[in-house]
């Protein structure tokens, strides 16, 4: 079962509400192996639009640990990424996994790159071959830029800024928001349903 968790621009709205980015949403689904899986989306309402980077990406919350099953012995690269590629956490600007994706690490994941278990704070992506129009969004505003692959119930939040545009030859864009990928330990969702109560108990 798949469900979709939306996570509006925060911040971003001076900078980007007449160029169509509207944050980031969330789809969660649950592979063959049992393990949770977050794609995660930046979504636009005026195409067309083309996802040019993920940058300045900073750790805000959660202790979720991500799996990694690709050719590297784990790596964020979607290069690596074994097929089916369910069961593998990669980032990238839109496209599919394999070889023939375009997107590169940043100088923000240090002298490992991609090559490392966690995005440190910093940390970006990039498509290092524009033209191409790997990032694009589709026809439904939508570009892919990560799958977070969790076992058990975790959670791991994020803020992101992106650069986009309208294609080759248009001015660069930016715009920021924030995320989260895998789901709340069962004790998680009993807090925040005590807390539901109590604010309701307050309100009586």
């Amino acid at each position: 079962m798949n469900f979709v968790v939306p996570f509006l621009a925060v911040g971003a709205l001076a900078a980007s509400a007449n160029a169509g980015f509207t944050g980031f949403t969330v789809e969660n689904s649950v592979n063959g192996s049992g393990n949770n899986v977050s794609k995660v989306y930046a979504n636009f309402d005026a195409l067309p639009a083309v996802l040019l980077n993920v940058f300045g990406v900073q750790n805000t919350g959660g202790s979720a640990t991500f799996i990694h099953n690709d050719f590297a012995g784990g790596s964020w690269a979607p290069q690596f990424t074994i097929a089916p590629g369910d069961n593998d956490s990669y980032v990238t600007i839109g496209g599919t996994f394999g070889f023939a994706n375009s997107t590169t690490a940043d100088p923000g994941w240090g002298g490992a790159g991609f090559n490392q278990p966690g995005i440190p704070n910093g940390a970006g992506w990039f498509n290092n071959n524009p033209p191409n129009l790997q990032g694009a969004a589709n026809a439904q505003g939508k570009v892919l830029v990560g799958q977070f692959v969790i076992s058990g119930d975790a959670t791991r939040s994020y803020f992101a800024k992106i650069g986009f545009n309208a294609g080759i030859g248009t001015p660069t864009v930016f715009g920021e928001g924030n995320f989260t990928v895998g789901v709340p330990a069962p004790g998680a969702f009993a807090l925040l349903g005590l807390a539901g109560l109590a604010g309701r108990r307050r309100r009586a």
